[in-house]
């Protein structure tokens, strides 16, 4: 037989191919110039397809035969059969995973197709002496199209479609190009809270698009004046690798520093260099306190002052809790307290609940001093949430002079002609020193002024002695 003449071989396919040289040659050495004509014209034909007309042979099928579904995805779950898979697939030089193609042949949908007369196939799978082996560019040439199970896949950023004739189980993959890879986040956040309260975040990242996705992370930096729980300023999730259509949730606690607006953004990438971001915002409202003090300006000592201290929401959430304290000046005596006062040694204090934005309250309080002096009252507010308050107002406690005159004549009845002396007494018995003080003393017709001695001189002016 002419060993450079065309032959039909029954190779790995289990089907009948029009050859390239005898089953029993080797395949031709590399460096073409140095071999005889015949031997390069074998080296041409290697470049030709294998043109496969029969499928099924025992000998050279890659499997058993498919009679429905479940019997390709048990092909693939086979262990001894994955190792053959392995290498037909190195053979080919096929840069994906093989993870991804047996999870897919697993789970993805499969259907039937007839692969037409004159189907073209990059590889197919095959056996000879019962290895593994790959065939390289194979033609259909069949009488009738051949029925194949098909599932598609993705594998390191590209879209494969594996296909495997139901006679032979030698499959085959064809690369349908680069896949669409995509990352979605969401974040959400409560659209309005309170400074006095922590809320909840939540990041949901999904991969949206047909590649699986690895070494996912997200970071979310807080804008200034939010904080996580552990006061961190930002905040990172190791989400790891997403497959097509997997999603993780994330939720983590923060609060707000100060009232106002925060807009929120974080970003999620992955290996590949595929990314995304999400933005959220809240707006973070707060109770502001705000304390008066009213206080007389003065009063006399002996007399009462009644001091009131107003306390009002001015900011735009409620205080649940606000305590008003009153310390109390020293030697300062309380005669009456406000509803809800409670009295100590030291401070008179009122807590009022669920102070409203806007809202308004009065607290008063009568004390008394026992000196003369500068009555000053330092109240001060703090609420659960909003910060300490202060305010202050005074009354000045003003003494009063009490002037008692006292006359005694020393001698009584007195003789016509004879000397009376009258003993005058002064006496402040008021609690502020009587200033200016002028004593005068008026004669009766009938006496007439001779002496006096004090503590002042006196000098008589007619009737009148001063």
């Amino acid at each position: 037989m002419n060993s450079n003449a065309p032959i039909l071989l029954m190779l790995a396919l289990g089907v009948a191919i029009v050859g390239r040289f005898p089953a029993d040659a080797e395949p031709p050495s590399p460096t073409r110039d140095s071999l005889p004509s015949s031997s390069r014209a074998i080296l041409l034909a290697e470049a030709q397809p294998h043109r496969a007309t029969f499928l099924g042979n025992p000998q050279t099928r890659f499997a058993p035969p498919l009679e429905r579904p479940s019997d390709l995805r048990a092909r693939f779950r086979d262990e001894k059969l994955k190792p053959d898979i392995a290498v037909i697939l190195a053979e080919w030089g096929w840069k994906g995973n093989l993870e991804d193609l047996h999870y897919a042949a697993l789970t993805a949908e499969i259907t039937e197709v007839q692969l037409p007369y004159g189907t073209r196939m990059p590889f197919m799978s095959s056996r000879k002496d019962g290895k593994p082996i790959c065939l390289r560019d194979v033609i259909w040439e069949g009488k009738h199209p051949a029925p194949a199970y098909v599932f598609t896949f993705s594998s390191n950023g590209r879209k494969y479609r594996c296909v495997t004739p139901k006679a032979c189980s030698n499959f085959f993959i064809e690369d349908l190009g680069p896949e669409l890879s995509r990352l979605e986040l969401v974040k959400t956040m409560p659209a309005e809270t309170s400074v006095c309260d922590p809320f909840e975040m939540q990041l949901i990242v999904r991969n949206t698009g047909r590649v699986i996705l690895n070494r996912i992370q997200i970071t979310d930096a807080l804008p200034a004046g939010l904080l996580t729980a552990d006061q961190r300023s930002a905040t990172n999730f190791d989400v790891g690798t997403l497959r097509p259509g997997a999603s993780r949730e994330f939720r983590f606690h923060a609060h707000a520093t100060a009232a106002g607006r925060y807009e929120n953004r974080a970003q999620v990438t992955s290996a590949e260099g595929v990314g995304a971001e999400a933005t959220a915002s809240t707006s973070v409202r707060a109770p502001i306190l705000a304390l008066e003090c009213e206080a007389p300006g003065q009063v006399y000592l002996g007399r009462p002052a009644r001091a009131c201290l107003t306390l009002r929401n001015t900011g735009d959430a409620a205080e649940s809790k606000a305590t008003v304290t009153l310390p109390l000046p020293a030697g300062a005596v309380v005669v009456d307290v406000s509803e809800g006062g409670v009295t100590s040694p030291t401070a008179i204090t009122w807590e009022l609940a669920n102070l409203a934005p806007g809202a308004n309250h009065q607290m008063c309080a009568t004390l008394s001093l026992p000196q003369p002096g500068a009555l000053s009252l330092v109240p001060e507010a703090k609420g659960l949430c909003a910060p300490r308050v202060q305010s202050a107002c005074g009354t000045r406690v003003a003494g009063v002079p009490g002037i008692l005159i006292e006359v005694v004549d020393l001698e009584d009845p007195v003789e016509v002609g004879n000397n009376v002396v009258y003993d005058i007494r002064v006496l402040n018995q008021g609690s502020l020193p009587g200033t200016n003080l002028r004593l005068v003393c008026t004669i009766p017709a009938s006496q007439e002024f001779v002496s006096a001695t004090g503590a002042t001189s006196a000098r008589a002016d007619g009737r009148p002695v001063n």
